[in-house]
């Protein structure tokens, strides 16, 4: 009889074991590969596959724990409206965050950093998976050669001109931190991609805490990327008119949507973002 409770219970440990390696595995993103990207520095994009997502928003509430986030404010949102009409309606989610763009065909800026008064100030470097130095310059709000678009407080003035020239209304002022060269004012807060957490090979807050896995997170200048599978699949960088938001503001944006319900004709996918609105990343309400 022991010997029986003895292998049950190392069956146990085995599983819990398992299934702990498993659940560590899906909060990390894969190895950049120097042979996918050549001399290239990663493209992070994020893929949201409205197939999947059920609008729990567990990913406002992980990126609200993940950065402090102040009453009022918001790195990432869920929206939500009902369309047609009763009995056959439908109810779609739309996530939403900074779109992390590429910035227009004419100079690859995104509008933000081209408005931002402090860009560009310091040379800085990136090395690639291969090795090799890129060269950027940083600044109160700045691109990174992987497409990141990141703040730097010590250089912020408070302004808000980004908040402004950001149609997706994926930022706001940070109500918990001064920006760094006029105290009188408060700093920005806004979506980095947990910039922090994938340097170190983790994923996103966001991405690790979703229970469908509809936010998919990679490199797509990987051809093995999930993210990059997923827009061969569904034509999503040769379609982004219909893949993405707000074409029209022509910021080439990279977050993509995989929309079977055209939640992206919506009219919470449509709105703009207006000055001075109570919200950032365009709350419903």
């Amino acid at each position: 009889m022991s010997e029986k409770v003895d292998v049950t219970r190392r069956k146990m440990v085995k599983t819990a074991g398992m299934v702990a390696a498993g659940v560590a595995a899906a909060g990390l993103i894969p190895a950049v590969k120097a042979s996918a990207a050549g001399e290239k520095a990663p493209r992070w994009v994020m893929v949201f596959d409205l197939r999947r997502c059920i609008g729990c928003r567990a990913c406002t509430v992980a990126c609200k724990a993940e950065y402090d986030v102040p009453l009022g404010a918001w790195n990432t949102v869920v929206n939500e409206e009902v369309v047609g009409k009763y009995p056959n309606t439908k109810k779609p989610f739309l996530p939403i965050r900074c779109n992390h763009c590429e910035g227009n065909e004419a100079d690859n800026v995104p509008p933000c950093v081209k408005n931002c008064p402090e860009y560009p100030k310091e040379r800085q470097k990136f090395e690639t998976p291969d090795g090799k130095t890129i060269r950027y310059r940083d600044g109160a709000t700045y691109k990174r050669p992987d497409g990141l678009i990141l703040i730097k407080n010590e250089y912020c003035t408070g302004c808000g001109k980004c908040i402004e020239a950001c149609p997706y209304g994926a930022r706001a002022f940070n109500k918990r931190i001064k920006s760094g060269k006029d105290t009188s004012k408060n700093g920005i807060t806004k979506c980095s991609s947990c910039q922090h957490r994938i340097d170190q090979g983790v994923a996103p807050a966001c991405v690790n805490i979703c229970q469908g896995r509809a936010r998919i997170f990679g490199d797509l200048n990987d051809p093995d990327s999930e993210v990059s599978k997923l827009a061969k699949e569904f034509e999503l960088i040769k379609n982004r008119d219909k893949s993405t938001l707000l074409p029209a503001e022509k910021t080439v944006p990279m977050n993509f949507y995989v929309d079977p319900d055209n939640a992206l004709n919506t009219k919470m996918a449509r709105k703009k973002y207006e000055k001075m609105a109570s919200y950032s990343c365009k709350v419903n309400g």
